[in-house]
Parts: structure tokens; sequence; C-alpha cells
């Protein structure tokens, strides 16, 4: 009995441990890695939504702590290839410089190899009107 009370804390252990990246219900984000991004964009044939950010950002935060995570957000976000660009990484802030992003939160739509589609600069009142400026650059681009 013994044995089995140390063997099921330790199978808890390992179970905590290796469940602590993305849940299988989280969507899957690149982080500061474009060629990654454009290369999966590429391959599935799904465009990219770039989403431009800074730590310090309060909308930035709103955006990826309520927007992105929200059950009404999760079927438009699945239709794309999703990358995070931290714009105070040196890296990053040359990315955003190519995009001219001159406001964050800013959330580009853009093909496979980078070329701009649309943006969303900013957040908006509610999920709902995010998910709705979302749709709204999809059926444009359809």
């Amino acid at each position: 009995m013994k044995n089995y009370v140390v063997l099921m804390m330790l199978v808890g252990l390992f179970s905590a441990a290796c469940g602590q990246g993305e849940s299988a219900d989280e969507l899957s984000w690149f982080h500061d890695d474009f060629e990654g991004a454009s290369a999966a964009a590429e391959e599935s044939g799904k465009h990219l939504l770039i989403d431009m950010y800074a730590d310090w950002c309060g909308p930035c935060r709103t955006l990826s702590g309520e927007y992105f995570v929200s059950e009404e957000m999760r079927p438009v976000l699945e239709q794309f290839v999703l990358l995070k660009v931290d714009v105070d990484t040196e890296e990053g802030g040359r990315f955003a410089q190519i995009y001219g992003v001159t406001g964050i939160p800013c959330v580009v739509i853009a093909k496979a190899d980078g070329t701009e589609i649309d943006r969303i600069v900013g957040t908006t009142e509610t999920v709902a009107d995010y998910v709705a400026a979302l749709e709204g650059i999809q059926a444009g681009i359809e």
C-alpha cells in the first residue's frame, strides 16, 4: 500500500510538471519567430495574425489576457497562424519598424510572406466588437 501511495504521488507530480505548458484547449502562438509562423502559414494556407505588443502596455495585456483567450474569439483566431512580437526587444523593434507601427497593440493580418493585408490598432469596447473587426477583415480577403 505504501508503494502504491508513493507511485501515485510521483504520477501526480509528473502530470503536474507536464501540464505546465499549453493545454490542448489553448491556442498555439509563435513568439518572436516570424520564420516559423510564416512557414506554418504557407503550409496551412492560412494568413498570419501578428500581435505586436509590449509587456508594460495595458491595452496589450487586455488583448492577451481577456480577448485572445475568450471562447467568443477562438473560432476567428483558429483561422490564422498566430504570432506574438514583443516590440521592446531588439528584433521585435525592427519588426515593428518594418510594419510602420506607431501605436500598440497593433494586430497585423498578413499573407504568409509577411505582406500586410490589414491591421487593427488598439482595442475595441468589447470582445464581440474585436471579433467583428477581424471577421470584416477576413470577409474582405476571401
